[in-house]
């Protein structure tokens, strides 16, 4: 964990990003898109780590629109059919994520997730991982037109919290903290005024891609960010 924590704000919630942050879930997002391409196109795509990293932050809707052509359409409704049936099986959990996010629970603080991705995979993935009363504030791809880096995602959490009374309606946006392993979740937190917390664990995106949008404070393991949240 960075930062000399005399320097450690107060916090008032904790948003997460899912894919990477929470859930090690490349293989199964990989073997999906993998599936689905190979369906309806032919071609096996992703075939690299590179390439999924330029795809995984897009939406769904995005991404097949870009590489799936005309087939764009039947290559996102086979992605999310093989996930939600078969691919969230190897999804799990990164080391040390369950025990953070019962600590943070524990010492009262609001919890959020905010991701990229669609209603259906996110709440497979919640039952499957069995988060589901854990995290029930979430915001997917459904919640605004926008999407990460774009700072609506994020403040629609921070609706949904007040709207939910985990949260008091004056608090300001610096009193949040959003913890995701993306370059744009880091730009993310900043366009929305909330503290930025890279999450290095996941190993998707190289830390030194994610440092580069100088979060405030950095963790290689879940565990460090408890010296975050007293």
């Amino acid at each position: 964990m960075t930062a000399d924590l005399r320097t450690v704000r107060s916090f008032q919630a904790v948003l997460f990003d899912w894919d990477g942050t929470i859930a090690d879930s490349t293989r199964a997002m990989m073997a999906a898109m993998q599936f689905a391409y190979k369906q309806h196109t032919g071609r096996v795509f992703p075939r690299t780590l590179e390439e999924f990293r330029q795809i995984s932050p897009l939406r769904l809707a995005e991404s097949t629109a870009l590489y799936a052509g005309p087939q764009a359409a039947e290559v996102a409704a086979s992605y999310l059919w093989y996930y939600t049936h078969e691919g969230y099986r190897s999804t799990c959990l990164y080391p040390g994520v369950r025990a953070l996010l019962e600590e943070l629970q524990r010492r009262g603080y609001p919890l959020a997730v905010v991701t990229n991705t669609g209603p259906e995979r996110l709440s497979t993935d919640l039952q499957h991982l069995e988060l589901s009363t854990l995290l029930t504030i979430t915001v997917t791809s459904q919640d605004t037109a926008e999407r990460k880096p774009h700072p609506a995602p994020l403040w629609k959490a921070r609706e949904k919290l007040i709207a939910a009374g985990l949260l008091a309606a004056e608090t300001p946006m610096e009193a949040l903290a959003y913890v995701g392993d993306h370059p744009g979740d880091m730009a993310a937190a900043h366009a929305a005024g909330m503290v930025a917390v890279a999450a290095l664990w996941g190993g998707i995106f190289p830390p030194e891609r994610v440092l580069a949008e100088r979060p405030e404070y950095w963790a290689y393991q879940p565990a460090a960010l408890l010296t975050l949240f007293p």
